[in-house]
C-alpha cells in the first residue's frame, strides 16, 4: 500500500550485542559492578545479626489418670453433655493453637513489656514514653503483626508429634529467654484454665446431685466428680500441663546467627552485580538513543 510507513523493527538482544554495549559503556559497567558488590558485602558484614532460640516439645503422654479420664468419658459422655461438664484434657492441636494465639501473645507482651523492645527506635528510653515527633504511636496490633510474622514460629511433625517453637530476634539472650518463657506461660495458662473448669464442673455436679434422687444417676454423678477431682489434681501437680519440654532453648553463640547469611550473600554478589551492571548499560544506551529517535520522528526534543 502506497504511503504506508513501515513499523520500526525490534532488535533482539544477544550476548554479542550486550558485550558490544558494555564496550561502549565500560566505566558505567565497572562502576555499577563495584558498587553492587560493595553494597552486598557491606550488608553482609554490617547488618545486625539475628539469632534464633528453639524449644522442642511434645504433648504429654497419656498416663493412668488421663487414660482413666477418657475411659469415663466413654461411659458417661451423654451425662456429661447433658449436665454441661468438661471431661477432656488439652490435646495436641489445642496446644499448638494456643502457642500461636494472640491471647497468649498479649499476656506475654504485658508480662515482658515488649512494646518498647519491639519498637525501640520509636521509644524514648530517657523519658519513658513514645517519641513526641511520631505521627502515630505503635499499638498492640502492630506488635502482634510483627511478632506473628517475623519473630515467632510454631511447627509440628504429625508423624513424631514433635512441636518446635522458634523465636528469631537480634538479641540472642532474649531470643532464648522469650522462647522458654512463652512455652512456660502457655503451659501455665492452660493449666489454670483446666483448674477453673474442674472447679466449675464440680460445682455444677454438686448442684445436679442436690436435685437428683435416683440412685444410679447419683452414682454416675459421683463418678464424674471423681474424674474432675483427678483432673484437678493432675493439673495442680504437673507444671508442663499442655506440652512437655524435651529440649529448652539455649543462648546461641555470638557467631551462630541465622541472618544475614554471609556465605550466600557473598556467593551471589558477583552474579547479581554483573546482572545489575548489564541492566544499567542497557538503560544508558536506551536513554542515549532517545534524542535521535525524536529527531527522526520530527518531534521537539524538549
Amino acid at each position: 500500500m502506497e504511503g504506508a510507513i513501515d513499523p520500526p523493527t525490534r532488535e533482539r538482544l544477544t550476548i554479542a550485542g550486550l558485550l558490544l554495549q558494555i564496550r561502549v559503556w565500560p566505566r558505567l559497567f565497572f562502576l555499577t559492578t563495584v558498587l553492587t558488590i560493595s553494597a552486598v558485602a557491606a550488608y553482609a558484614f554490617l547488618a545486625t545479626p539475628v539469632y534464633r532460640g528453639t524449644v522442642t516439645m511434645m504433648p504429654p503422654e497419656a498416663d493412668a489418670g488421663g487414660a482413666a479420664l477418657h475411659s469415663i468419658l466413654g461411659q458417661f459422655g451423654d451425662l456429661a453433655a447433658m449436665t454441661g461438664v468438661q471431661l477432656g484434657s488439652v490435646d495436641e492441636q489445642e496446644a499448638i493453637a494456643w502457642l500461636k494465639s494472640r491471647a497468649l501473645f498479649t499476656a506475654f507482651a504485658q508480662e515482658q513489656n515488649l512494646m518498647p523492645i519491639l519498637f525501640k527506635k520509636q521509644w524514648d528510653a530517657a523519658a519513658g514514653h513514645w517519641r513526641a515527633d511520631l505521627a502515630r504511636a505503635p499499638t498492640m496490633d502492630d506488635a502482634w503483626a510483627t511478632f506473628n510474622r517475623d519473630i515467632r514460629r510454631v511447627n509440628n511433625d504429625p508423624k513424631t508429634r514433635v512441636i518446635t517453637l522458634d523465636i528469631t530476634w537480634r538479641d540472642r539472650d532474649q531470643a532464648a529467654a522469650w522462647a522458654n518463657e512463652l512455652v512456660r506461660l502457655a503451659n501455665e495458662q492452660l493449666r489454670q484454665r483446666a483448674l477453673r473448669e474442674s472447679q466449675d464442673t464440680i460445682a455444677s455436679l454438686r448442684d445436679q446431685l442436690s436435685h437428683t434422687e435416683e440412685v444410679e444417676l447419683r452414682q454416675s454423678i459421683f463418678r464424674l466428680m471423681e474424674v474432675q477431682l483427678n483432673r484437678s489434681v493432675l493439673a495442680k501437680s504437673r507444671s508442663e500441663y499442655a506440652v512437655t519440654v524435651l529440649d529448652p532453648a539455649v543462648v546461641p553463640d555470638a557467631r551462630r546467627f541465622v541472618a544475614p547469611r554471609r556465605f550466600l550473600l557473598l556467593t551471589i554478589a558477583l552474579p547479581l552485580a554483573l546482572f545489575i551492571a548489564a541492566c544499567a548499560v542497557l538503560a544508558a544506551q536506551i536513554v542515549s538513543e532517545i534524542p535521535g529517535r525524536m529527531r527522526r520522528n520530527n518531534l521537539p526534543a524538549g
